[in-house]
């Protein structure tokens, strides 16, 4: 994965999540060996402007109240990174829309669970929806007031299938593993017409039908070749596969209570132009208990 730009842009509004988004943006930055943007929106709706993108035509009050804010994110990533790595934006606009534009150049791009305040709006519902949705680069949501990290006990997770947007995600997944000495598990969902939705399993040679078996051999050979693909780019990584049936976003989701952090791809390009979120990306995000890093073809 190149690294370019911005590096790992974050928003922060001083909410307790955007709290913990800003800390596991930091910590994924030094691990990454990534510089950081920090990001401060001013919703024009609460604070008309003319024009619309200037920040110096805010009322003084707003001025101030999003330059402390800034300067509060900035010196709390400060704590993990050095000074020289931390860079701040004050942008007008909805933290949604700001946030997709910032994230033209950068590695990835990290929102939170939930935001407040005069300033910024929410930080999971609409915002992370929509960042998620339509970034330019991969979208990282955290939930939770103290998210886990890739490590060695917290493997990285991703879905994979036959896309273009799959070998992204894997490809990603894998450099953040190396990155972060932790095991990368790579699993492929099986959608069989009549599978459960709501829990995996596993399906054998003694069971199932002649369809079934197919799907069974196309699952088992596209984890043979995204395990070959992360060796050939990582030969030291420690790389476990799985195949599993069910639905993809609910089969994935659980996978999370024991990960550092969950890939999924999802097709589209990004930009307001391009599709809505996929419907495993919907669930997992919403589902999984760690941070979950949704990629685009």
């Amino acid at each position: 994965m190149e690294h370019q730009g911005r590096g790992v842009v974050v928003g922060y509004d001083g909410s307790p999540g955007s709290e913990v988004s800003l800390d596991w943006a930091a910590a994924a930055a030094k691990r990454q060996r990534l510089p950081l943007t920090v990001v401060c929106a001013v919703d024009v709706v609460l604070a008309p402007v003319e024009p619309m993108q200037s920040i110096d035509r805010l009322p003084d009050e707003i001025q101030q109240s999003s330059q402390r804010t800034l300067d509060e994110g900035m010196a709390r990533a400060a704590k993990v990174l050095d000074d020289s790595q931390v860079h701040g934006i004050r942008s007008v606009g909805s933290a949604g829309a700001v946030l997709v534009k910032e994230s033209e150049g950068a590695a990835f791009v990290v929102t939170g669970s939930r935001g407040r305040g005069r300033f910024a709006s929410g930080l999971l519902g609409s915002v992370s929806y929509a960042v998620t949705a339509h970034a330019s680069c991969p979208a990282v949501v955290v939930r939770g007031e103290s998210p886990v990290h890739p490590d060695p006990e917290h493997k990285v997770v991703v879905g994979v299938d036959d896309s273009e947007a799959s070998d992204r995600a894997l490809d990603i997944a894998a450099d953040i593993a190396a990155n972060s000495d932790a095991k990368l598990h790579i699993v492929r969902v099986g959608h069989l017409p009549a599978s459960p939705e709501s829990y995996a399993y596993v399906e054998d040679s003694k069971a199932g039908t002649e369809h079934t078996h197919e799907i069974r051999d196309e699952a088992e050979h596209t984890v043979r070749r995204a395990s070959e693909r992360v060796r050939n780019a990582h030969p030291d990584l420690t790389v476990e596969t799985e195949v599993l049936y069910g639905d993809a976003g609910h089969v994935l989701s659980p996978l999370g209570a024991r990960a550092g952090l969950l890939v999924v791809g999802s097709r589209g390009r990004g930009g307001f132009a391009g599709l809505v979120l996929g419907s495993v990306s919907h669930i997992v995000i919403h589902e999984a208990e760690c941070p979950v890093m949704v990629v685009h073809d």
